[in-house]
Formats: C-alpha cells, sequence, structure tokens
C-alpha cells in the first residue's frame, strides 16, 4: 500500500485519506483530539465519538460546520475506496484509537499517538499484526522506563496526603486534555479534595460519560490567593503554563511533576518540582518495541519523536524501519509534549 509523506501530513492514496494531517483536506483521519492531530476543516473527519466530538468544540462551530463527521467506535469498521477501515483503541487520551487500513491483501497499521501500558483512563491498546507500521516514538530512546498505571496512582495519591498533612498545597500540572483529567480521577479515587483548573475542567463531561468521576471538586481559574487560607485542604489540578502564578502565590505550595519527560536527569531543574512522577501518556522505550514485535510489521515508519535513533536501533534489530520528519518538532505545544 503506497503511503507519500510531506509537510501536509500522510496521505493514503490508494484509499485517498490524510492521517492526522496539518491542514484542512478532503478527508481525514483524526487519531485523537489534541491540537496537533486534530486540526483543520476537513471535508470529512473520521474518528472515534469522543475524538470528534472533543476536536469540533476545540476547532469551533464555525471551523467545523462544513465537515461531514463519520465516527467509528473501537472495533468498528467502514469500507472507503475498496479498503476496510477498522478503528483500534490506543491508550493515549479518551478516545485515542489507530486505525487499521485493509486494502489488496496488504495491512497498513497507523498507531498515532499510543502507549501499550494501561492508561489511567481510557481503553487498553490492541495490537493487530500487520505488514506496514507508521507509528510515534516520542521516548524512542533507552533511558526512558515509565510506572504503571498502578504505581503512578500511588505516587500521586501519597504525595498529595503528605503534602495536605503538613499543611501545604500539592500542585499536580497536567495538560489540558489528557494528563489532567488522569490526576483528577486519581486523587478522587482517594478521596483527596481538588481545585481543578478551568483548562482541564473543561473535557470532565467525556471523561464523565466514559465512567470516570472527580469526586469533591471546586473549579479553579486564577492564582492562590488569601481568601482560600482556612477552607479545606484541597490538591490543585493546574495546566503547566500555571506554574508561574504558583511561584507567586504566598501559599506554601509543591509542585509535582508526572510526565514521562519526568525521568530526565534534569527534570527537577527545570520545572522546580519536588514530587517527580515519570509517567507518560505515551510508550516508553520498551513499549515501542514490543509494539513493533506484537505488530510483526515488515516494515517499520517512525514519526515524530526521536525518529532517527528509533528506527537505527530497529534496524541494527534485522527490521526494516525508517524515520520520517512529517510532523517536524511539536513539542512547543504543551500539551502534546508530555
Amino acid at each position: 500500500m503506497h503511503v507519500t509523506y510531506s509537510p501536509e501530513g500522510i496521505y493514503l492514496p490508494d484509499v485517498d485519506l490524510w492521517l492526522d494531517p496539518r491542514g484542512s483536506q478532503p478527508a481525514a483521519w483524526l487519531s485523537h483530539a489534541h491540537s496537533d492531530h486534530a486540526r483543520g476543516s476537513h471535508g470529512m473527519a473520521i474518528g472515534t465519538p469522543d475524538t470528534l466530538e472533543i476536536y469540533a468544540l476545540r476547532a469551533g462551530e464555525a471551523a467545523v460546520a462544513q465537515t461531514r463527521m463519520h465516527p467509528l467506535a473501537y472495533g468498528e469498521s467502514t469500507l472507503r475506496h475498496g479498503a476496510r477501515l477498522t478503528c483500534l483503541p490506543a491508550a493515549h487520551i479518551l478516545g485515542a484509537a489507530q486505525l487499521l487500513v485493509e486494502h489488496a491483501d496488504q495491512r497498513l497499521l497507523y498507531t498515532g499517538d499510543i502507549k501499550l501500558r494501561a492508561p489511567l483512563c481510557g481503553a487498553e491498546t490492541v495490537v493487530p499484526p500487520c505488514h506496514h507500521l507508521i507509528t510515534e516514538c516520542t521516548f524512542g530512546l533507552p533511558i526512558f522506563h515509565f510506572l504503571s498505571r498502578e504505581e503512578a496512582a500511588l505516587r500521586i495519591q501519597s504525595f498529595a496526603r503528605q503534602c495536605l498533612a503538613e499543611g501545604d498545597t500539592p500542585a499536580f500540572l497536567g495538560y489540558a486534555l489528557g494528563r489532567g483529567q488522569e490526576i483528577a480521577h486519581v486523587l478522587a479515587q482517594a478521596a483527596i479534595p481538588t481545585r481543578v483548573h478551568g483548562a482541564i475542567a473543561r473535557y470532565f463531561p467525556w471523561y464523565q460519560r466514559a465512567g470516570y468521576q472527580f469526586g469533591d471538586w471546586q473549579p479553579y481559574t486564577s492564582a492562590l490567593s488569601k481568601q482560600d487560607a482556612g477552607s479545606l485542604p484541597r490538591a490543585l489540578v493546574a495546566v503547566p503554563s500555571f506554574r508561574g502564578a504558583l511561584q507567586a502565590s504566598a501559599q506554601r505550595v509543591r509542585v509535582a511533576y508526572v510526565s514521562g519527560w519526568a525521568s530526565m536527569d534534569n527534570a527537577r531543574a527545570r520545572t522546580g518540582a519536588e514530587e517527580l512522577i515519570p509517567y507518560s501518556d505515551h510508550a516508553d522505550f520498551q513499549e515501542l518495541l514490543d509494539l513493533v514485535q506484537r505488530s510483526a510489521a515488515s516494515r517499520i515508519d517512525a514519526v515524530h519523536g526521536f525518529t532517527e535513533t528509533f528506527a537505527r536501533i530497529l534496524s541494527q534489530r534485522g527490521h526494516d524501519a525508517h524515520a520520517t520528519t512529517v510532523f517536524g518538532e511539536r513539542g512547543a505545544d504543551e500539551e502534546t509534549s508530555d
């Protein structure tokens, strides 16, 4: 099956379908609702119901007014130009999905952003066998090793309890869509009351519809202030850009950094965080190797992240692996850089 890579994105000419294109296209598969994957105004957008609804919310009604939404649930298939397109879970964020394309006896799997470990919120990944695998490798270096969801939940809850017991405010920084909801849900599971930044709470309805609860939480959109003194002690869940407001606060705030990048040697110096919790919504290095193994793909294309290094490692292990630069550098977008 032919695949082309360009600054506009990944295109399958046999099916006339773009995969997470950078701009507007006649037909696009949207692997998840982060803005570096779900953007533009398309003639038709295919994705899971959660992805398409959040994409429409974020893009705005005017931007998607002419877009025909084609939702696919996990395990559901549709036909397009003689090919069967099947939606499979990817465990990245709520609604994230892989696309399996079967055409002329060939099976191509596009993962989008993916992880194999079970997520704190979301469906577990299913890896089907394929001939051609296109996958991200955001953390495609051997130095990256992440916690399981159980270990991450324990670390988050333990830090919150310790801080609250000592009269301090535990502040967890998470991206507006994905990590923020996971942290808030984990705290709710431990009956720890929270204040949640509005950019994160905005997406609670989709997570609640999927069965995830957030317990005793209050909206919180401004810096900690004296008026909070004497109220019920609460943990804070905020977006990374809120860090400056925390540093300027008169209250005692202790920051936890929950991210794949927390495994880096310079993470504490770079973030000013007291607690480093290496949990990610992307696959770590071993997970990426396991993904390749499970897929049994005869060709692997690495997109986004440490593509050159990861492809070289795979090649040294006997795989037909290639690095692409179709997405360029996306780390400036805080919600997607993990």
